[in-house]
């Protein structure tokens, strides 16, 4: 007697993707951090994104409904965000992740995640319970966190950049022991404009 096969799923995530002036903004900010922290692994230009809601293992029959969310989330979009300002998760004396902060002061990004949030529980991924913060991830802490000083953000991500209409992107992630490729699965939203 053979068991079934289990189904074949692949690690997802979805985020704003960003327009090269701001790539080449927060890459300076990792630049500037580098020479600063220590024990950080930084995140590689090509990979910055604004992270929306990873989804992790998913089955690819949830791929369609999980691009019918996204059409529905991008609705929501808003006109432009603000990137800059640094932070670290889940603290800044204790950060194992380090990031630029996105803020939205019309509250649409939020209502973005929430429907990503949603479409993530009808799939069967269960709804994520921690309080969404807009960011973009640029480091994690290689083996015990870091501690990011008072005033770092003054020195390193007091200049901010708008980002103007983003788009929402489902990403495939595939680990490797060189880090993380990135693979574009689906795209919904208007084209990204970006002013400084």
């Amino acid at each position: 007697m053979t068991g079934t096969q289990p189904e074949p799923t692949e690690r997802l995530f979805t985020a704003v993707p960003l327009p090269e002036p701001v790539r080449e903004f927060t890459a300076g900010i990792i630049d500037e951090l580098s020479g600063i922290v220590e024990g950080v692994r930084w995140v590689p230009r090509e990979n910055l994104h604004v992270t929306l809601r990873f989804l992790g293992q998913c089955s690819a029959r949830n791929i369609p409904t999980l691009v019918d969310w996204m059409e529905k989330a991008a609705r929501q979009l808003p006109e432009s965000v603000e990137v800059g300002g640094v932070g670290g998760f889940p603290s800044q004396g204790s950060a194992r992740v380090v990031w630029v902060g996105v803020t939205d002061l019309s509250g649409g990004i939020e209502k973005v995640y929430n429907v990503l949030d949603k479409g993530a529980g009808r799939c069967g991924l269960g709804r994520e319970k921690r309080k969404y913060r807009p960011h973009i991830t640029i480091g994690r802490a290689r083996k015990r966190p870091v501690r990011l000083t008072p005033g770092l953000d003054e020195s390193s991500g007091a200049k901010t950049i708008h980002m103007e209409a983003p788009q929402i992107v489902l990403y495939r992630s595939d680990l490797s022991s060189t880090g993380a490729v990135y693979t574009e699965i689906a795209r919904t939203g208007p084209g990204p404009v970006h002013k400084l």
